[in-house]
């Protein structure tokens, strides 16, 4: 394909097209998609400010660090690990384009020695303590004289987020009849699609979720989905991460969001030693490095447990 005509908006626009299609085409997840296209639809918006002025073939180093330097400008919350993300972008953009053009137009080597050292946090989870908290007010409410069914499904939800380490996207599809129940082994087997449309199998302790799904069951029937609401829509992220950040203050933990009970759920299974290559598994990761690099940590009473059972 031809480098571009000459008018740098409409040259990027046309390769953010082909690009798109060819990302699209490696089942990339509808999130991705929308933060790849989000971050290469701002960059032309920068680049329209050079219209007439420069063309796609003049796009190097300092134009890109223009671009990042006006994004810090711009947002307080331009972090060093969002820079990385829009490098990361903007590099498999521009590589692309590099292998696709008629021109021979190299893009790749303005990518060369721009590394930005992110520190690596632990994921926020939630501690014994605060899961304790959490459980005893789910209880209390499923026993209350109003909202019922709402509370045995807000139970089963969090229930479900804490002992599989779903994702909110393998979640929201799911209905009362994908708990499909495993005798020999007392447990819940779930199907779900992860990242990539992979399917996998996450397992849910029975004993955890009987009297829930028993409830919603009667009332429901088998093919009532879990994220429904009262009023018979289905629940979005947006909702989901509003039930569950209410249920954590009015259990008394100051903690908020959907993706720490997949956290939490991960740090349980590594604090008892729990085979990394199982873990990775279970959480649907494309690779037993992303585990370890988020979950692989150990605490100080397993290092000097360690040391006494040497």
């Amino acid at each position: 394909m031809t480098l571009g005509d000459g008018n740098i908006v409409a040259d990027l626009k046309k390769w953010l097209n082909a690009y798109i299609q060819e990302v699209a085409n490696k089942n990339l997840s509808a999130r991705t998609l929308t933060i790849y296209t989000g971050i290469l639809e701002g960059f032309i918006e920068y680049a329209r400010g050079y219209q007439g002025e420069a063309k796609i073939e003049d796009i190097n180093r300092l134009f890109l660090n223009g671009y990042l330097a006006d994004k810090e400008n711009l947002s307080k919350s331009f972090s060093a690990s969002s820079k990385k993300l829009h490098i990361t972008v903007l590099k498999t953009f521009f590589s692309f384009i590099t292998e696709n053009n008629d021109n021979n137009a190299d893009y790749e080597k303005m990518f060369r020695k721009m590394k930005i050292k992110v520190e690596l946090k632990e994921k926020p989870s939630l501690s014994e303590e605060e899961i304790t908290k959490v459980l005893n007010y789910i209880e209390r409410e499923k026993q209350g004289p109003r909202n019922r069914l709402i509370n045995y499904r807000n139970a089963l939800l969090c229930k479900t987020f804490l002992y599989s380490g779903l994702r909110v996207g393998e979640l929201l599809p799911l209905r009362i009849c994908d708990f499909k129940y495993d005798e020999e082994n007392n447990v819940y087997a779930l199907l779900v699609v992860g990242k990539g449309d992979k399917e996998r199998f996450v397992y849910l302790p029975a004993d955890m979720v009987d009297e829930e799904l028993e409830v919603l069951r009667e009332e429901k029937g088998e093919g009532w989905h879990v994220c429904e609401t009262r009023y018979g829509r289905l629940a979005n992220r947006s909702n989901l991460w509003t039930i569950m950040t209410g249920i954590f203050a009015r259990a008394g933990v100051n903690k908020k969001g959907l993706h720490i009970l997949r956290h939490t759920f991960a740090r349980r299974l590594v604090s008892r030693d729990v085979n990394l290559k199982t873990i990775s598994e279970l959480l649907g990761h494309s690779d037993i490095s992303i585990t370890a690099k988020f979950y692989a940590r150990t605490s100080e009473s397993n290092k000097m447990a360690a040391v006494r059972s040497a």
